[in-house]
């Protein structure tokens, strides 16, 4: 290949990995997270969840349809067979049944029982030196069945899960935000590494040449041999702290991209935004926003209607109860199908079960007094969890409030910082400072360049957990909605 086409390969190529790199923004990291991450499919899969279990109690309130059939039952043996006198006695007997029926079903959401409708039809076939065909019908049964003075556990069932799918659909807004935290922390855990490795790298470019000058010193009498191995031994230091920031890089990146579901060949070239979208919020509208729209107040109401079913069944469950079975349909039997379905017979039931405790040693009195307690204590825990929170949420906010001046400080601090070091730096290799000092302000140089990362990953930490503690954006001034899921 001759230098002419040797250098247009190597342009194409080049062009090709910058085009190829992308810099990636927070923000750009955060949409990614949420397009492609498996934390976020978590949060949709357990929203999913809950959906499909509110649909199914929906779902159970309706009306259902079965069939129900043995075709055939072949039975073959010895069967008891009452004598006309009364007795009993034991004869072969060879016989198909076959049984088919359709019944529809009801609940009774605000009553707790059970209306039914069916249709049946029997079919007998009598086997042997003497065979026979009968039939026998109930064109249409229809009956309901009542519990009364019992715990209905549909009518509470009514108040508890539209509590739980409304819980549900806020959590999963909170659990999106915990994605975008994620993102945010892994984001900055890289940039912060990667500012560690430009330190350490830094770091150890300037012990080199201190060294070399030292030794030069050394070698004229104008330092002592002390000090010389005292910036050896920092020499040494700082290329065993550049090779382990090196591999904390690594490591960082392979988090990050874990997370996003990237392949580990990609480059990742991340980019600071040092532009804060919000720097203050109204700590009374935070509140206010958490009480209207985190899934712990639906989880407040929730356990309480929860402790309250639950004491209702236990007082139900220690009383007097009973249950009332109403019913009435048609039948016939013929050596025919057609015969079976003329002039039916009426069928009628009724049944009514008692159920009276009559003396238990105080049992029973012993549980209804144990779940009143517990409900009293939950009714207690429920109102001071919810004044903690509100409480947490007032803190939260207000720490906010002061975290963008915080970012300010830091970020002028750090520019001291360098400033001083370079300082230090000029007036110890041209002999007017000692090495003690242009320590210190390499340290403190170290230290307000990390400061300033974890203050600013701070920031972003908690202008999303504010978002997550109210359901609100406050730069854009609209609330957060959940996504809905619509089932398939």
């Amino acid at each position: 290949m001759n230098k002419k086409y040797k250098l247009i390969f190597l342009t194409f190529f080049f062009v090709n990995i910058l085009f190829a790199q992308k810099n990636y923004t927070l923000t750009d990291v955060i949409s990614l997270a949420h397009g492609q991450s498996l934390s976020k499919k978590r949060v949709e899969n357990s929203f999913e969840n809950k959906y499909w279990r509110y649909n199914s109690f929906k779902k159970s309130f309706l009306p259902t349809i079965n069939f129900e059939g043995a075709l055939p039952n072949l039975n073959i043996g010895l069967t008891e067979v009452t004598q006309p006198d009364g007795t009993v006695t034991f004869q072969r007997t060879s016989q198909i049944n076959s049984n088919a029926s359709v019944s529809i079903n009801q609940p009774i959401r605000w009553t707790g029982g059970n209306i039914f409708v069916s249709s049946e039809l029997v079919r007998l076939d009598w086997l042997g030196n003497s065979p026979f065909t009968s039939y026998r019908t109930n064109p249409f049964y229809i009956g309901i069945n009542q519990p009364l003075f019992k715990h209905n556990r549909f009518k509470w069932s009514s108040k508890v899960e539209p509590l739980v799918y409304e819980e549900a659909k806020r959590l999963s807004v909170e659990q999106s935000e915990d994605v975008s935290i994620e993102a945010v922390r892994l984001f900055f855990d890289v940039l912060n590494k990667s500012s560690q490795y430009e330190v350490a790298k830094l770091n150890k470019e300037n012990s080199d040449t201190l060294y070399k000058i030292s030794k030069g010193r050394y070698s004229l009498g104008k330092i002592a041999e002390n000090e010389l191995l005292q910036i050896e031994l920092t020499s040494l230091n700082a290329e065993k702290s550049l090779a382990q920031s090196a591999l904390d890089i690594q490591v960082s990146e392979q988090a990050l991209k874990t997370f996003l579901k990237t392949t580990y060949d990609e480059e990742l070239i991340l980019e600071i935004d040092t532009v804060l979208p919000l720097r203050n919020i109204n700590v009374k509208k935070a509140v206010m926003l958490a009480k209207e729209h985190r899934s712990e107040y639906i989880a407040y109401e929730r356990r309480k209607i929860e402790s309250e079913r639950d004491l209702d069944k236990v007082e139900k469950d220690n009383r007097f109860n009973a249950d009332l079975f109403l019913a009435y349909g048609v039948t016939q039997t013929a050596p025919s199908l057609e015969g079976s379905y003329q002039n039916p017979l009426d069928q009628e039931t009724v049944r009514l079960g008692v159920r009276v405790p009559i003396y238990n040693w105080g049992l029973s009195k012993s549980n209804i007094k144990q779940q009143q307690a517990n409900t009293e204590l939950i009714q207690n825990q429920v109102e001071q969890d919810q004044k903690n929170f509100e409480q947490d949420v007032f803190i939260i906010a207000s720490q906010f409030n002061i975290m963008s001046q915080q970012v300010i400080i830091a970020e002028k601090a750090m520019v001291v910082a360098k400033k001083r070091y370079e300082v230090s730096k000029q007036r110890y290799l041209i002999g007017k400072s000692d090495l003690l000092t242009f320590n210190n302000s390499l340290q403190e140089r170290n230290l307000a360049i990390n400061s300033y990362y974890t203050t600013i990953a701070s920031y972003w930490m908690s202008y999303y957990n504010i978002r997550k503690l109210t359901h609100y954006d406050f730069v854009n001034q609209k609330v957060i909605e959940g996504e809905e899921f619509k089932g398939e």
